[in-house]
Parts: C-alpha cells; sequence; structure tokens
C-alpha cells in the first residue's frame, strides 16, 4: 500500500471514531450516525482494496472505479445541498416566527420582555 492509502485510512479511522462516538454521546442523530459510519467503513475498504471498486464498478456496467465514486458523488452532494437549503429555510422561518411573537409581546401593554425586570438580570449580557 503506498503512503497516501495509510494517511487516508487513519484519516478515515479517526473521522470513524469521532463519528461512533458522537453517536453514542447523543450528539449525533443515530440514523445519521449509522449512515456515515457505513460510508467511513467503505471508504476504508475502498482505501484497502481500490481493485474492488472496480470489480463493484463494471459489476454494474462501468469501467474505472474512480467513475463509479463520481457518479456516485454528485447525486449525494446534491441531495445534502438539498437537505441543507431545506433545513435553513425552516430555521429562517421558525425565527421569523418567534421574532413575530417577540415583537407583538413588546408591543402590549405592559409586556416587558426587553426589559431588565422580565429579562430576570441587572441588565448585564447572561451569555458565557
Amino acid at each position: 500500500m503506498s503512503p497516501f492509502q495509510w494517511i487516508l485510512i487513519g484519516v478515515l479511522g479517526a473521522t470513524l471514531g469521532a463519528n461512533v462516538f458522537a453517536t453514542t454521546t447523543r450528539r449525533l442523530a443515530p440514523g445519521t450516525g449509522v449512515l456515515f459510519a457505513i460510508l467511513l467503513v467503505v471508504g476504508i475498504l475502498a482505501a484497502i482494496d481500490p481493485d474492488r471498486v472496480t470489480r463493484v464498478a463494471n459489476a454494474v456496467g462501468i469501467q474505472r472505479g474512480a467513475d463509479l465514486l463520481l457518479y456516485l458523488l454528485v447525486p449525494s452532494t446534491i441531495a445534502g445541498f438539498l437537505a441543507m437549503y431545506v433545513r435553513l429555510r425552516r430555521v429562517r422561518r421558525e425565527m421569523t416566527i418567534v421574532v413575530r411573537r417577540l415583537a407583538q409581546l413588546e408591543a402590549e401593554p405592559g409586556g416587558r420582555i426587553g426589559s431588565e425586570e422580565v429579562a430576570g438580570n441587572d441588565g448585564h449580557d447572561a451569555s458565557p
């Protein structure tokens, strides 16, 4: 194996370890963690035996393994960007609803959302 393969296996292995840690400590959703783990293991196997990727590509009618990886990467990347776009739109919509409600509460008589009494502090920022 070439030095690049060893480095790639090490990086993918470390990423797999971080993924397992994030999944078991609930910092990453279980389904997402399992999907990432499968992809990382496949990446490690492809780095160990690149000819295996070519054999899989040949089995599905593609001549080179690199072409197969590219053909899989493009729709995966588009799906990832689409998922992030949808999530960002949802977060923005939720933030708009919260800000509107906060403005309504502040506009109501006696609505002291932004005042020190309601905030429960002495006027200092509570953020760390």
